[in-house]
């Protein structure tokens, strides 16, 4: 865990992680609740593509891709960039829930929230 950035560009360290059983990220059975705080991922092997499954229900997003932060109001922000070298785009599935597809070799990946739901994280070789 690491701390949360907020849209105005300030950091807090006391944001809350919690697994919940609700399906707000759009996959089924637990999923991981970020209210201000960020997670960063540490892969055996540099993954050449990582997706998650996201529930998007307000505030900002922390997405940290390879050592380069991106602080956006939502994922349609990132969509179709490429941070750090790597290509994101999105599936939306439903209202608030997506998929994140990240395209390209993936040193580090951190992802921050401060009303998200994620799931289903899976790297790819």
């Amino acid at each position: 865990m690491k701390p949360f950035v907020w849209s105005n560009g300030t950091s807090t360290p006391n944001g809350v992680l919690t697994v919940t059983n609700g399906g707000l990220a759009g996959h089924s059975g637990k999923d991981v609740n970020l209210k201000n705080i960020t997670v960063s991922f540490k892969f055996p092997v540099n993954p050449s593509a990582v997706i998650l499954y996201y529930g998007e229900y307000g505030g900002n997003i922390n997405v940290e891709i390879n050592g380069i932060l991106e602080n956006v109001q939502d994922f349609l922000d990132i969509n179709g960039k490429v941070i750090g070298g790597v290509t994101v785009n999105l599936t939306i599935v439903s209202g608030p829930g997506g998929v994140l597809n990240l395209q390209g070799t993936i040193t580090s990946f951190s992802i921050g929230g401060k009303e998200l739901w994620i799931d289903h994280i899976c790297r790819r070789k």
